[in-house]
């Protein structure tokens, strides 16, 4: 009796494992071609993705890579532009060394002042920008440059009265009954004239105490 019963067990055993191994079974194959499905997908957006990151362009099937545009670019204007970062570079160090630190509120200011000006001669920011090859996030670094320069130099481009009449005497007397609408104008043309001669020289200053290492010799 007891050899019958050791006898019966294994087999009742086996009969609830098969069940198991038969779901397993199945599922490796599902596994399987979910993860093909899962390459082929990621392959085919890759792919797709691709055509705007490596390619930038394609003429009657034949491509034109952004590398080629690039490279072109870096021949045409590769010196200016690297000269102007590092430019930039040199004005951002020395505001922080001194200090000086401009807000976004002073440039979205600083923008709508501009806009303002161009939407008063019947035109709009946006067209202005176009026609400069310029965007709103390329136009808000400039500003904010300008404005780290015009804080360092705010002691070298101060506009006195006696260099409004020097000038108004240099160039002829104003319209009768203008002088005071026209002052303020010529003030501006005088600050904007001494900070573009004083910041070409800050500048110049600052390459030459800077420790410069160029490895890329444009032409």
């Amino acid at each position: 009796m007891e050899e019958t019963q050791i006898s019966e067990d294994p087999v009742k055993h086996n009969e609830i494992e098969t069940p198991a191994t038969a779901v397993k079974i199945q599922q490796k194959p599902l596994l399987m071609y979910g993860a093909v499905v899962l390459v082929v997908v990621l392959i085919l957006g890759a792919l797709l993705y691709s055509q705007g990151i490596i390619v930038a362009a394609k003429v009657n099937g034949e491509s034109i890579s952004r590398l080629s545009v690039l490279s072109e670019l870096e021949d045409q204007a590769g010196a200016a532009v690297l000269d102007s970062l590092i430019s930039d570079i040199l004005i951002e160090q020395a505001a922080t060394e001194a200090g000086v630190t401009v807000t976004d509120a002073d440039v979205v200011t600083e923008i709508a002042a501009i806009e303002s000006q161009i939407s008063g001669q019947g035109g709009t920011l946006e067209d202005v920008l176009a026609q400069q090859g310029l965007t709103r996030e390329s136009l808000t670094k400039q500003i904010r440059t300008q404005k780290m320069l015009e804080t360092l130099l705010a002691s070298d481009i101060t506009v006195t009265e006696e260099e409004v009449n020097a000038f108004i005497e240099a160039n002829g007397p104003l319209p009768e009954g203008q002088e005071e609408a026209l002052r303020p104008q010529i003030e501006e043309q005088i600050k904007s004239q001494k900070f573009s001669t004083a910041a070409q020289s800050y500048i110049t200053g600052l390459r030459t105490q800077a420790n410069i290492q160029y490895f890329v010799d444009y032409e």
